[in-house]
Protein backbone atom coordinates (compact mmCIF):
# COMPACT_ATOMS: atom_id res chain seq x y z
CA UNK A 1 0.00 0.00 0.00
CA UNK A 2 2.85 2.51 0.98
CA UNK A 3 4.34 1.59 -2.45
CA UNK A 4 1.53 2.65 -4.47
CA UNK A 5 1.07 5.66 -2.66
CA UNK A 6 4.74 6.41 -3.08
CA UNK A 7 4.51 5.95 -6.82
CA UNK A 8 1.32 7.81 -7.25
CA UNK A 9 2.87 10.76 -5.61
CA UNK A 10 6.26 10.69 -7.43
CA UNK A 11 4.08 10.19 -11.05
CA UNK A 12 1.90 13.69 -9.88
CA UNK A 13 5.24 15.02 -8.76
CA UNK A 14 6.20 14.78 -12.25
CA UNK A 15 3.00 16.02 -13.94
CA UNK A 16 3.01 19.03 -12.19
CA UNK A 17 7.08 19.57 -12.87
CA UNK A 18 6.25 18.91 -16.30
CA UNK A 19 3.53 21.62 -16.83
CA UNK A 20 5.65 24.35 -14.65
CA UNK A 21 5.78 26.54 -18.16
CA UNK A 22 4.08 29.05 -19.29
CA UNK A 23 1.14 29.94 -21.94
CA UNK A 24 3.19 32.77 -23.14
CA UNK A 25 6.75 30.53 -23.33
CA UNK A 26 7.15 31.10 -27.18
CA UNK A 27 6.17 34.75 -27.10
CA UNK A 28 8.98 35.48 -24.20
CA UNK A 29 11.33 33.03 -26.44
CA UNK A 30 10.84 34.91 -29.33
CA UNK A 31 11.38 38.91 -27.49
CA UNK A 32 14.40 37.70 -26.11
CA UNK A 33 16.05 36.43 -29.47
CA UNK A 34 14.60 39.48 -31.22
CA UNK A 35 16.53 41.59 -28.00
CA UNK A 36 19.78 40.05 -28.34
CA UNK A 37 19.61 40.68 -31.95
CA UNK A 38 19.41 44.31 -31.45
CA UNK A 39 22.66 45.92 -31.72
CA UNK A 40 21.27 49.28 -29.40
CA UNK A 41 20.30 46.51 -26.64
CA UNK A 42 23.65 44.91 -26.49
CA UNK A 43 25.43 47.73 -26.38
CA UNK A 44 25.50 47.68 -22.84
CA UNK A 45 25.47 44.36 -21.38
CA UNK A 46 27.34 40.96 -22.89
CA UNK A 47 25.35 38.55 -24.65
CA UNK A 48 26.03 35.57 -22.34
CA UNK A 49 23.59 37.75 -19.49
CA UNK A 50 20.38 37.80 -21.85
CA UNK A 51 19.01 35.07 -20.71
CA UNK A 52 14.88 34.27 -19.09
CA UNK A 53 17.40 32.96 -16.03
CA UNK A 54 18.26 36.93 -15.73
CA UNK A 55 15.15 38.56 -17.15
CA UNK A 56 11.73 40.57 -15.22
CA UNK A 57 9.16 39.73 -17.37
CA UNK A 58 5.61 41.22 -17.71
CA UNK A 59 2.91 40.43 -20.05
CA UNK A 60 -0.21 42.18 -20.91
CA UNK A 61 -3.42 41.94 -22.83
CA UNK A 62 -2.94 38.18 -23.65
CA UNK A 63 0.37 38.59 -24.91
CA UNK A 64 -0.24 41.63 -27.03
CA UNK A 65 2.28 43.37 -24.77
CA UNK A 66 5.89 42.18 -23.16
CA UNK A 67 8.05 44.27 -20.89
CA UNK A 68 11.28 42.76 -20.61
CA UNK A 69 14.50 43.87 -18.84
CA UNK A 70 17.62 41.43 -17.82
CA UNK A 71 19.32 42.66 -14.62
CA UNK A 72 23.01 44.28 -15.16
CA UNK A 73 25.19 41.26 -12.97
CA UNK A 74 28.37 43.23 -13.41
CA UNK A 75 25.99 46.18 -11.64
CA UNK A 76 25.90 45.91 -7.76
CA UNK A 77 22.42 47.57 -7.61
CA UNK A 78 21.48 44.98 -10.40
CA UNK A 79 19.75 47.52 -12.06
CA UNK A 80 17.11 46.70 -15.37
CA UNK A 81 17.04 48.67 -18.02
CA UNK A 82 13.13 47.59 -19.64
CA UNK A 83 12.30 47.34 -23.47
CA UNK A 84 8.57 46.80 -24.79
CA UNK A 85 7.92 44.51 -27.35
CA UNK A 86 3.83 44.68 -29.24
CA UNK A 87 2.78 41.66 -31.12
CA UNK A 88 1.84 42.55 -35.03
CA UNK A 89 0.43 40.09 -36.48
CA UNK A 90 2.88 36.16 -35.50
CA UNK A 91 5.59 38.32 -34.65
CA UNK A 92 7.00 41.15 -32.16
CA UNK A 93 8.26 44.32 -32.68
CA UNK A 94 10.51 46.70 -30.26
CA UNK A 95 8.10 50.01 -29.34
CA UNK A 96 10.46 52.81 -30.22
CA UNK A 97 10.51 55.32 -27.08
CA UNK A 98 8.38 53.15 -24.94
CA UNK A 99 10.61 52.61 -20.91
CA UNK A 100 9.56 52.72 -17.70
CA UNK A 101 10.07 56.36 -17.78
CA UNK A 102 7.85 57.26 -20.97
CA UNK A 103 4.81 54.62 -20.79
CA UNK A 104 2.84 56.21 -23.32
CA UNK A 105 0.34 52.97 -23.34
CA UNK A 106 0.04 52.85 -19.47
CA UNK A 107 1.20 49.50 -18.72
CA UNK A 108 2.46 50.36 -15.59
CA UNK A 109 -0.88 51.05 -14.32
CA UNK A 110 -2.20 47.81 -15.67
CA UNK A 111 -2.28 44.33 -13.88
CA UNK A 112 -0.24 41.86 -16.00
CA UNK A 113 -1.23 38.84 -16.99
CA UNK A 114 1.91 36.93 -16.19
CA UNK A 115 5.16 37.76 -14.46
CA UNK A 116 7.89 35.95 -13.87
CA UNK A 117 11.63 37.24 -12.43
CA UNK A 118 14.92 35.27 -12.97
CA UNK A 119 13.19 32.52 -14.78
CA UNK A 120 10.78 31.72 -11.93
Amino acid sequence: MKKSLLSVVAILGLLLAACNGSEYDAEIEEVIDLYKNDDSAMMWMDEEQITRENADISVYEGGRYIKIGFFNLEDEDKTVRYEFYERSGDNYEWLPRMNQTDDRLGLADREPEYEEQMGK
